[in-house]
């Protein structure tokens, strides 16, 4: 896995869809006040994020699709959220090991139509094979996560970006190649 290429990867597809994203990420920021739409709006975040590494044009309703997995994707946020509230409570270090290690769960959720366990179990053992990897990978989009949120505003920059690497991250590591790279590929 070359981070720095999935950097540059998810940045060109970023500013491809910016302002789809942006506004499907100010989405899921207010309607996450209402608790139950949480789930469904992550959801769709990945969604938009999928759809943008397959090279397909990103729709601002597309962060809706989310709410025809509702069960799924509460499903999915209920069993990581106990996962990793037990993690965290055994002390910080096998908290921060799990969060890395459920770092493609959510796209592969979208990516494979998985279960909630089925898309944990894969994100798992994908992260496991790849484990030095993916802990820059995480610290990477942990520095730029803590700068979104440092500069307010930056979340809505720096979450669909994260989300779109995570993606783009899985698509390689489970042998799916971005429409972008294909394209990259076929100019070379």
């Amino acid at each position: 896995m070359d981070i720095e290429v999935l950097l540059k990867d998810s940045w060109n597809i970023f500013k491809d869809n910016i302002i789809a994203y942006i506004i499907g990420t100010l989405i899921v920021i207010l309607g996450s006040i209402i608790i139950v739409t949480i789930a469904p709006l992550l959801y769709g975040l990945a969604y938009m994020a999928v759809k943008g590494v397959k090279g397909e044009k990103v729709e601002i309703n597309d962060v809706f699709e989310g709410f025809n997995h509702f069960v799924k994707s509460w499903i999915f946020l209920i069993v990581a959220g106990v996962l990793l509230f037990i993690s965290y409570m055994l002390l910080v270090i096998p908290g921060i090991i799990l969060s890395i290690l459920l770092i493609y769960a959510l796209p592969l959720l979208v990516i494979r139509d998985y279960s909630a366990i089925d898309a944990i179990k894969e994100s798992i053992n994908l992260a496991k094979a790849n484990f030095k990897e993916n802990i820059i990978l995480f610290l990477i989009a942990m520095v730029l996560t803590a700068i979104g949120g440092w500069i307010r505003i930056g979340s809505v920059l720096t979450t669909p970006f994260v989300m779109i690497l995570y993606t783009l991250g899985a698509h390689e590591l489970i042998g799916e190649s971005s429409k972008r790279t294909e394209i990259e590929g076929e100019l070379e």
